[in-house]
């Protein structure tokens, strides 16, 4: 009988799970796409096949493979042969890679709620990044998606190690912190913040915990002031206009799920 070497067939099981999940990531990726156009036009994105945006001819099954058809049909419609925005494979990629690095960093490759959790917030952080950005929005069924995300991250941390007062506070204190910090600056500032921006930062609390988002909310902040630097050769007129934080802070969401906890204990590290 040949022996098995049991360490390389998890591994190896490891790997073919992270294929699997990087691949139903492209595949859900294809469905935000759905949302990102649909949402804001108020369309109804549970039913009806998928249309060009150009032509509005209906797609056919293999018209609608993730990465792979855009690739193929060379970026253009089959029917109209109008040119379809790489933002659809950009939104299937990142999409997969997020699931992935989940998977991988967050979750030490296995399958488990706290993985369904930061997955799907992640999607819906994807979803919130691109709307945000073209129609200045933050559809509620996005922030809410966050917060759910957090919850099955709160329960897989329950069903872990039972309950701990001390994780249930952070999460709680978590979800007001931020939130008032900016529902206070737009009072202050009359309409400087977006509600949508503000609900957003509420569900990421809870999600990441107070300490974790404070760091979301720097992270959101310093890609903002950035992003105003590169962009600041513009025109004036161009600059005026509002410049929606509601992506920033949805990188900054991402970013401290991977980064917050090595760049706090880094930081009190330099104390101790």
């Amino acid at each position: 009988m040949p022996e098995y070497n049991v360490e390389a067939y998890l591994l190896g099981l490891k790997i073919l799970i992270g294929v699997f999940v990087f691949l139903f990531g492209t595949v859900f990726g294809s469905f935000l796409n759905v949302l990102i156009y649909r949402l804001p036009l108020g369309l109804n994105f549970a039913k009806g096949s998928s249309f060009c945006p150009k032509c509005k001819h209906p797609l056919k099954w293999y018209d609608l493979f993730p990465l792979f058809s855009w690739i193929f049909l060379g970026g253009k419609c089959r029917y109209c042969k109008a040119k379809i925005s790489p933002i659809y494979p950009v939104v299937e990629s990142l999409n997969a890679v997020l699931w992935v690095l989940a998977y991988v960093f967050l979750c030490n490759a296995e399958l488990s709620l706290a993985l369904l959790g930061y997955c799907v917030a992640s999607s819906a952080l994807i979803v919130v990044f691109f709307i945000d950005w073209k129609h200045q929005i933050i559809p509620d069924s996005m922030w809410v998606t966050v917060l759910v995300g957090g919850v099955l991250v709160y329960i897989q941390q329950l069903l872990d190690h039972g309950f701990v007062w001390q994780e249930l506070v952070s999460r709680v204190v978590g979800f007001f912190l931020v939130s008032a910090l900016l529902l206070i600056l737009d009072l202050v500032y009359k309409g400087g913040m977006g509600g949508g921006d503000i609900k957003l930062m509420a569900a990421a609390g809870f999600l990441l915990g107070w300490r974790n988002v404070l760091v979301a909310l720097m992270f959101g902040a310093v890609i903002g002031v950035l992003y105003l630097g590169v962009t600041k050769s513009l025109k004036k007129s161009e600059m005026k206009k509002q410049v929606p934080f509601g992506p920033h802070l949805a990188t900054g969401i991402v970013l401290s799920l991977y980064f917050a906890d090595p760049l706090l204990n880094w930081y009190i590290g330099l104390w101790s």
